[in-house]
């Protein structure tokens, strides 16, 4: 650990502050004898040991510093905003009635006669001639020839199957005592079939006789009734129809135009003006003198209390040996 003073060479005090180098140490303020700083030099000596090589003074004195706060009452102008009354004036307004002179037009009823000319259509009956065709019938002879059913019996034979039961003997086997099992069984042809399976059984054999059905071929005679057109001829009478040319006369009717003057009544309204005096409103402005409330910002003092930090020495004297 090093320390290293600066002093400075007063008639009876010497003054040095300490430059920390590893440690931090609070500042003092040496005071030596008047008798010892004889032979100290006049100039700023800085030394490796914290031993001031000056003659060995009986006693040294220390200041020690020494931090206290104490409570300071302190005014600062600060802003506020204060309500103050001032005069303002003010242009408001009011209603005046007034009087006015105006043209009205009031819509009066008239009846006058009026003559308006009319088109209108008149029918009259004419007579026209035209010519039409007609279809005429005449009669004429025409041979047909037709047809005649003449109703035949014919006797005629077919074939046809026949059953009938012949008997025959068979061996029938007969079992008792069976378990009928249901298994599944994959197909082939994809998909699952059924098969069944027969277990503990017993089987006896015996000879019956049973009747079986057989086909047998068969002739069969049997009647129909065929009918055998015959061809005819005989005169009938046909009716022709041919286009003659007439003439007819055909009444029509037709509209002429003829312009009638009709005399009718018709209402109007007529306009009439007089005049008419009305009331009217009217704003009328003027000016008011009034007191308002104005917000207003100014500086008030205002008190505060603050810590301040005092520094104050302690003197510690000490005593070293030569």
């Amino acid at each position: 650990m090093k320390r290293c003073f600066t002093l400075a060479m007063i008639p009876g005090l010497v003054f040095g502050s300490s430059v920390q180098a590893d440690n931090e140490y609070p500042q003092s303020i040496v005071i030596l004898d008047s008798f010892a700083t004889d032979n100290c030099p006049t100039v700023p000596v800085q030394c490796a040991t914290p031993v001031i090589p000056c003659p060995a003074p009986q006693s040294v004195r220390r200041f020690v510093p020494r931090t206290t706060y104490q409570t300071v009452t302190k005014t600062s102008m600060v802003p506020a905003t204060v309500m103050e009354t001032r005069q303002v004036q003010s242009v408001e307004y009011r209603n005046e009635v007034r009087e006015r002179s105006v043209t009205v037009y009031e819509q009066v009823p008239e009846t006058r006669q009026v003559a308006t000319e009319h088109t209108v259509l008149v029918p009259q009956t004419r007579h026209r001639t035209e010519t039409i065709s007609v279809q005429v019938p005449y009669e004429r002879l025409v041979r047909e020839i037709y047809a005649v059913d003449n109703v035949q019996t014919e006797t005629r034979t077919r074939k046809q199957l026949v059953r009938r039961d012949v008997p025959s003997a068979e061996l029938r086997t007969t079992i008792t005592h069976a378990e009928v099992v249901k298994r599944s069984r994959k197909s082939d042809l994809g998909g699952v079939r059924a098969h069944l399976e027969i277990h503990g059984s017993s089987k006896t054999e015996e000879l019956v006789t049973a009747t079986r059905p057989q086909l047998f071929e068969q002739t069969i005679a049997y009647d129909v009734q065929v009918n055998r057109p015959e061809m005819r001829t005989r005169m009938v009478k046909q009716t022709e129809y041919r286009t003659e040319l007439r003439n007819r006369s055909v009444p029509e009717t037709v509209h002429v135009p003829k312009v009638e003057v009709r005399t009718h009544q018709v209402n109007e309204m007529r306009s009439v003006p007089r005049q008419r005096t009305e009331s009217f409103t009217v704003q009328v402005p003027y000016v008011v003198t009034k007191q308002v409330q104005v917000p207003v910002t100014k500086m008030v003092p205002q008190q505060f209390v603050e810590q301040v930090p005092i520094t104050t020495y302690d003197v510690i004297e000490e005593q070293f040996s030569n």
